[in-house]
C-alpha cells in the first residue's frame, strides 16, 4: 500500500517530536503492509513555519535511519497545505511542496468556509495544471453540514482522500456515515492514515482495507490503496 498522507518527519510539525518515535511509526506502517509514505507535514496553517527545503532535508535524513535500521519503507516528500485565497500566490512563488514529485498537492480546508471561494482557488490551481487532492473533506465541519458539496468539488477535477480511522468509526459519527457513503458512491480516490503518532492515528491502514473491501470490494481496495496512490508516485493520471 501507498499512504499518501502522513506526518512522520521528526520534529516539524504536530507529528513525532524525535526520530526514534519516527523510526516506530516506520515500523509500525510496514508492519501493517504499507511499503510508500508520502511525509505531509502542515503547511501555511498559521502553526507551523515548515519550507520546502526543510521537508526535502528531512526526508533525507529520514530515509538514511530507515536504510541504516534495514527497514523497507520509501518515504517521499510532500505537504498538507491549508487552503486559502493566497494558495497560488504562494505556489507561484515555489513555497509549497507537491506530493512526491507529482501536479497533485495535498490541501486542507479551513473549518469553515464559503464553498464559491474554495471552488474559486480550485479553478485557478487547474489552471496552472495542479490537481488538488482535498484531505479529509469526512472530518470538515462545513461538509459534514453540507455534503452535497462533495460531488461539487470533484467536478472542479480535486481528488478526495478520507482518513482511515474515519472508515472504522473512530473519528465520530459524522465522519463515519460520510466516508462510508463515499466510498459506497464511487466518491473516494484514496484511504490514508494521517498518521501523527503510534497512539495518535498510527499511519496503520490494515484494518480499514477490512472496512474498504466490505463495502465497495475488491476493486475499490485495489484503486484506493494502490492504483491511485501509485499513480500520484508516477505523476500519472488518476
Amino acid at each position: 500500500m501507498i499512504d499518501i498522507h502522513c506526518h512522520i518527519l521528526p520534529g516539524l510539525d504536530d507529528g513525532p517530536s524525535t526520530m526514534d518515535k519516527a523510526v516506530a511509526m516506520a515500523l509500525a506502517a510496514v508492519s501493517s503492509g504499507t511499503t510508500r509514505i508520502v511525509a505531509t507535514p502542515h503547511f501555511k496553517n498559521g502553526v507551523f513555519e515548515v519550507s520546502p527545503e526543510m521537508v526535502k532535508a528531512s526526508v533525507a535524513v529520514f530515509t538514511g535511519v530507515l536504510e541504516e535500521n534495514k527497514i523497507a519503507l520509501e518515504v517521499l516528500p510532500g505537504a498538507e497545505i491549508r487552503i486559502s485565497p493566497d494558495t497560488c500566490s504562494h505556489l507561484d512563488q515555489g513555497e509549497l511542496l507537491p506530493l512526491g514529485a507529482s501536479r497533485y498537492y495535498l490541501f486542507e480546508l479551513p473549518d469553515i468556509f464559503i464553498k464559491d471561494g474554495i471552488i474559486t482557488v480550485l479553478r485557478q490551481l487547474r489552471q496552472r495544471e495542479v490537481i488538488p487532492v482535498i484531505a479529509h473533506p469526512e472530518r470538515n465541519r462545513t461538509i459534514q453540514r453540507h455534503p452535497e458539496m462533495i460531488p461539487e468539488f470533484i467536478f472542479e477535477n480535486a481528488l478526495l482522500q478520507i482518513t482511515g480511522k474515519s472508515m472504522t468509526g473512530e473519528n465520530g459519527k459524522h465522519s463515519f456515515k460520510i466516508a462510508r457513503d463515499m466510498v459506497k458512491e464511487g466518491l473516494a480516490h484514496f484511504v490514508a492514515s494521517d498518521g501523527h503518532s503510534i497512539r495518535r492515528r498510527p499511519p496503520c491502514l490494515d484494518d480499514v482495507v477490512k472496512v474498504v473491501e466490505k463495502i465497495g470490494g475488491r476493486k475499490a481496495v485495489r484503486a484506493i490503496f494502490e492504483e491511485n496512490p501509485a499513480k500520484i508516485v508516477a505523476d500519472g493520471q488518476v
